[in-house]
């Protein structure tokens, strides 16, 4: 809950967690990480940014790497982990929805 409270402003945020724990080594541009996902370039960037600015992602020269420290990585992976779970996955979502929408 901490680690979505701190790092997961999003279900964009999420999906793109995920696909670099699932995909360790990618190294991508913006647009191709949009074409991965499924989703547009200037949906992506704000997300991208704050995943740099937590030292999650790096990104030089447009490409975009999976660069998390190690216990950090582990967070991830916890996180990850805890969304095979139906309902740890349900009450994360409403976490993140909550932040989303505070007011509903």
């Amino acid at each position: 809950m901490e680690f979505v409270d701190q790092h997961v402003r999003s279900l964009l945020t999420w999906d793109i967690l995920v696909f670099y724990h699932r995909n360790p080594d990618a190294v991508l541009d913006l647009e191709g990480l949009a074409s991965r996902l499924g989703r547009r370039v200037e949906e992506l960037e704000p997300e991208v940014d704050a995943l740099c600015d937590s030292r999650i992602l790096s990104k030089a020269g447009g490409l975009i790497r999976y660069r998390p420290a190690t216990q950090m990585r582990e967070t991830v992976a916890k996180f990850v982990e805890s969304c095979q779970d139906r309902g740890r996955r349900l009450a994360l979502i409403a976490l993140v929805l909550h932040k989303i929408n505070p007011g509903q």
